[in-house]
């Protein structure tokens, strides 16, 4: 019988950080900073153990942001990558984050090596950080979630819940301007998606900015709240340009990783159901909560996502071009000051990169592709 692999995540709460400045090194020197929460006593984070070792990558995952989870724990779960990593010396090493923000946070300080996150806290690493971006994750909405129907108009001076640095973030800030508002205009009340939904029911906030499965569970929950916008968003997975100079195998491989993973949930629904109940127990060990969704719900949710993931999750040059999608973020969030003025979009396009995942889509046998063994008790 094959054993099934639970990773041992660390059970607890969350709480409000401060704020503390870190040296940016090869981007943006005009600006040398960038403003971020100090997460170094994170209730959760804290408990983390990152290795040194030069043979260990560790990569920062969130388990509770659909269908990137999915994708992730199939991957944990993904003996091929396994086997192929032990013949080049090189362990993988997981760690669950609740959002994009806080895995920069850790990338910038060198605790990990690469990550899984949404758009905006990736245009964020690319201006910021010398990092390599090969391939998509992820591509679905995030939700504006109100107490009762209303418009974007209606939200002046009101409490919106939102989760900093994350793609919601983002989606919602520019909710807001097309509108013709803006933070000043509101009180954005920080704090993470996993307390969203009661902070709305209990009046804390008259409405939040989150991605699924937050967004559904609260519509499910509390019948009486209202989605009043929704904004397509992508997900990404990076690397630091180091780890990729030291172990460009190793990068393959995991990106190969990816693609199977993409590909084995979308073949059949029992492998979408073991990726989502994987899913909900690698979330409910992050959080110390239940999930408030069934196996069945949460694998209905990410369904839509993943299928229309292609399972050669290539990203879109269109995306890149001038006034595409992330070159119009990439500008946003420089108006918005959350990456330095400074910053240079060609620098950040030249972050993307096809080659990687090109080579291992034309060498599938290498890479083995089709090759699907996960661990499943």
């Amino acid at each position: 019988m094959k054993a099934r692999i639970i990773s041992a995540l660390f059970l607890t709460g969350v709480i409000l950080l401060s704020s503390i400045t870190f040296p940016i090194a090869g981007k943006a020197e005009e600006s040398s900073i960038v403003q971020t929460p100090d997460l170094s006593n994170h209730h959760i984070y804290s408990n983390y153990k990152f290795s040194k070792e030069g043979n260990v990558i560790n990569i920062g995952v969130q388990p509770i942001y659909l269908p990137t989870g999915f994708i992730s724990e199939a991957m944990k779960h993904d003996p091929v990558l396994q086997k192929a990593l032990l013949e080049l010396g090189v362990e993988v090493r997981f760690y669950a984050f609740l959002k994009g923000d806080d895995v920069n946070f850790f990338i910038r300080r060198g605790d990990l090596d690469a990550g899984i996150s949404g758009d905006m806290p990736v245009i964020t690493a690319a201006a910021t950080m010398d990092v390599i971006i090969p391939v998509l994750i992820q591509q679905g909405f995030t939700s504006i979630i109100a107490n009762r129907p209303m418009l974007i108009s209606e939200l002046r001076g009101r409490n919106i819940g939102y989760a900093f640095g994350s793609n919601a973030h983002y989606a919602l800030l520019r909710s807001l301007a097309s509108d013709g508002l803006n933070e000043t205009n509101v009180n954005l009340v920080p704090m993470e998606v996993t307390q969203m939904p009661e902070a709305l029911h209990a009046g804390k906030v008259d409405a939040f900015s989150a991605w699924e499965p937050t967004a559904a569970i609260t519509l499910i929950k509390y019948p009486e709240s209202v989605a009043i916008h929704r904004y397509l968003s992508s997900g990404y997975m990076y690397f630091t340009k180091i780890i990729l100079e030291d172990h460009p195998e190793v990068v393959s491989q995991i990106v190969a990783s990816e693609i199977r993973a993409i590909q084995w949930v979308q073949d059949d629904i029992q492998n979408l159901l073991q990726a989502s109940e994987w899913a909900i127990q690698a979330g409910e060990s992050l959080t110390g909560r239940s999930v408030d969704l069934s196996v069945e719900e949460n694998a209905s949710l990410a369904k839509r996502d993943i299928l229309g993931l292609s399972s050669a999750p290539i990203i879109p040059r269109c995306d890149l071009e001038t006034n595409g999608l992330l070159y119009m973020e990439f500008e946003f969030l420089k108006t918005l000051g959350k990456i330095p003025a400074s910053s240079n979009w060609e620098e950040v396009r030249n972050s993307f990169d096809w080659q990687i995942i090109n080579r291992v889509l034309s060498d599938s046998k290498e890479y083995n592709l089709d090759e699907f063994n996960y661990m499943i008790e």
